[in-house]
């Protein structure tokens, strides 16, 4: 089973792949300044989940490590310096969004309050933009601000630029202090494949990754990540060099993952309702019944700063598309100039490790137990095979998680069939088809029922225990060994991410992981270490006893755990959870046997002894099996770091060999190593 991971990083993946078969076959920032002190008007993430939804063949950090370099020149001296832009952390953010969707447009107010997490006192502010949007006016304390204006380079964004906005303080930010702001800004944001295509994807691939814009039945704003529609203060990274890109987004979710957001969102429009928001990973219904009457915006969305934008080329995709699919246009402003109007409201609610998602659809919602999918309107028979698949995999779940969900799972159907998904918390968009297989729909499934059955505010408990049913399926459908070599395809990629030595580089612990790789990968290959060394049930009983609610401490599964098995784990959580100590690197030292003379009967016994290295600073407990002609028998064997650790054990007919890991325990180079068993000398 090939299961690849979605978004962007699948893009880059495919691309990588391409020009690796070929073979067999950055760029500055721009200066773009102007000055601004405009006038008050107030009176769209690796998350990348699965191709399937199942454990990523390749993580997006490996995807990128293995992009071909692009050469990039020194930065230019800018208005803000990078240590400038990463100081500032928003603990608050309150939106009011004024959206047009029959013009692709919108305009925003943002009330935010900043705060200075360097060691320095901050003598500017850079707030960034989606290249498509630009600044209207910024308020800093109460007072209008005078500001500078400027493009960066930046792969944070789809159109591979950012808008930067750089306030200078009359009074320096000193450390610890926060700020408050008040930001308006408007544009037009149509699909952009910029950042991809410059790096030579192909553009079906780019386009199909890329889908974020404003339209009448589908308007898709990812966030950070793919479309910068909120302020953000963040050093510009781009693709191609490692995995700085995807470690950058990691990093901004970590950091700004306590903050509180509330949004109020407003909506023209003229034939196309919208019935349904997805704001921040949360599904909102519409304010009440809205008003049949002109309507006029209390945010001009069309200002006279609006870059003129190329509608017609950017947006020929869809244009293409809908023409080939015989969608008919939303009714001009020309022919129907009654607007109305319906609104959204996200009460206060904690950003968590979010990129902060901004979706409205028109669509037709239908509903089974613990299940919701909304689908476009011409796409209404897909729906019952999706709630099929839900029902058969649903069992599967419930031995591990318990049998009553915490949350709904929610399938949102994108716009056209080739639209790559993307998941956030509990909601999954993705093409709805009548033609969904069981093979390629259920390991998503059994994904995103994780994510239902189990919610936990550690990243890599809530991550890891998903994939994990994921891996699951896979053991269930086509077996235990399809399921290790699911986990084996990421070691490359986290043995490059790892540490080579914890006391030079820390690494990257669990507990505070900001790259996929680690709160995905490693720690779906944590949850499986666990299950063999507790066995099934206990890990069962453990993630069934957690309460999220409960766990103000790292080591509180650690407790669960130990309580259900009655095993000591702290060696494990110490080295694998709580600290980064790289991996494994084992090798076999030597395994030979002697006979044994059997006493009750005429035959032999075989004593076996197998000696393992560890010369990593991980400790470890993997699998050995010894084999012969007739039998084999399974032990495991605890190698601390830096230790060498011998096995003995009993076999009723000749040894021919010893396997060392299955591929379960992720080491530095190979995680299954294979010897013939010897006579003792």
């Amino acid at each position: 089973m090939n299961c690849l991971q979605y978004g962007l990083g699948f893009v880059l993946f495919l691309f990588a792949a391409v020009s690796s078969l070929a073979q067999s076959s950055g760029a500055n920032n721009q200066n773009n300044s102007s000055t601004g002190n405009g006038q008050v008007l107030f009176s769209r993430g690796d998350n990348s989940t699965t191709a399937d939804g199942s454990a990523a063949a390749t993580s997006a950090s490996q995807r990128s490590m293995i992009l071909p370099k692009v050469p990039v020149a020194p930065a230019k001296a800018m208005l803000a310096t990078d240590a400038e832009r990463a100081s500032l952390t928003y603990s608050s953010y309150n939106f009011e969004v004024h959206l047009e969707p029959s013009r692709h447009s919108m305009a925003v107010q943002a009330r935010m309050v900043g705060r200075n997490n360097g060691d320095k006192p901050l003598e500017h502010i850079a707030l960034q933009l989606s290249s498509l949007l630009h600044w209207d006016s910024i308020q800093v304390d109460g007072k209008p601000a005078k500001f500078e204006t400027e493009t960066v380079d930046s792969d944070i964004d789809h159109t591979g630029e950012l808008t930067e906005a750089v306030v200078k303080l009359g009074t320096p930010l000193g450390p610890g202090a926060s700020i408050r702001m008040n930001a308006i800004y408007s544009g037009t944001v149509v699909p952009s494949a910029e950042r991809l295509l410059r790096l030579g994807a192909p553009a079906k691939i780019a386009n199909s990754s890329e889908w974020d814009a404003i339209n009448p039945n589908f308007t898709a704003l990812r966030g950070f990540g793919n479309a910068i529609w909120i302020p953000v203060s963040t050093v510009p990274v781009l693709l191609g060099q490692g995995p700085e890109m995807f470690d950058s987004v990691g990093k901004w979710k970590l950091s700004e993952s306590s903050a509180e957001v509330t949004m109020h969102v407003l909506v023209e429009y003229l034939d196309v309702k919208p019935t349904v928001a997805f704001l921040n990973g949360t599904v909102v219904q519409p304010d009440g019944q809205s008003p049949q009457k002109p309507v006029e915006a209390t945010v001009s969305s069309t200002s006279a700063k609006t870059p003129a934008l190329s509608e017609k080329s950017a947006n020929a995709r869809y244009e293409a598309k809908e023409a080939a699919e015989g969608a008919t246009a939303p009714t001009s402003m020309a022919g129907n100039t009654i607007l109305q109007v319906v609104s959204f409201t996200l009460p206060s609610t904690r950003l968590g490790f979010s990129p902060l998602s901004f979706f409205v659809m028109s669509g037709m919602q239908e509903t089974a137990p613990g299940l919701e999918i909304y689908s476009q309107a011409n796409n209404k028979g897909a729906a019952s095979t999706y709630q099929t698949l839900f029902t058969q995999t649903r069992p599967m779940i419930e031995p591990w998680l318990g049998a009553h969900p915490k949350r709904t799972v929610v399938l949102v159907d994108l716009p056209y069939a080739d639209d790559l998904p993307f998941e956030q918390s509990n909601i999954l968009f993705l093409p709805l088809t009548t033609h969904a297989a069981d093979d390629s729909v259920g390991p998503g499934m059994a994904h995103m029922l994780g994510h239902a059955y189990f919610v936990s505010p550690r990243v890599w408990l809530n991550e890891g225990v998903a994939q994990f049913m994921t891996l699951l399926w896979i053991e269930q459908r086509a077996g235990i060994s399809t399921a290790i070599g699911q986990m084996d395809s990421h070691r490359a990629a986290l043995a490059i991410a790892e540490t080579s030595d914890p006391g030079v580089n820390p690494g990257q612990s669990l507990i505070e992981a900001w790259s996929d790789i680690y709160y995905r990968d490693k720690a779906t290959d944590v949850l499986w270490m666990l299950r063999n060394i507790v066995g099934d049930e206990a890990l069962g009983k453990a993630l069934q006893a957690y309460v999220p609610e409960d766990d103000h401490e790292p080591s509180y599964f650690q407790t669960l755990l130990q309580k259900t098995s009655n095993k000591d784990l702290e060696w494990f959580f110490d080295d694998w959870v709580y600290r980064d100590t790289g991996l494994p690197d084992l090798h076999i030292v030597s395994a030979y046997w002697r006979p044994i003379l059997n006493k009750n009967t005429s035959g032999k016994n075989y004593l076996v002894s197998v000696d393992v290295q560890n010369d990593s600073f991980c400790a470890a407990e993997v699998p050995v099996t010894v084999s012969s002609a007739f039998s084999s028998q399974t032990r495991e064997l605890l190698i601390p770091a830096h230790t060498r650790s011998a096995l003995r054990m009993l076999l009723d007919s000749k040894p021919a060999q010893v396997v060392v890991n299955d591929g379960s325990v992720p080491e530095v180079e190979s995680s299954r190593h294979e010897q013939a068993v010897v006579p003792a000398q």
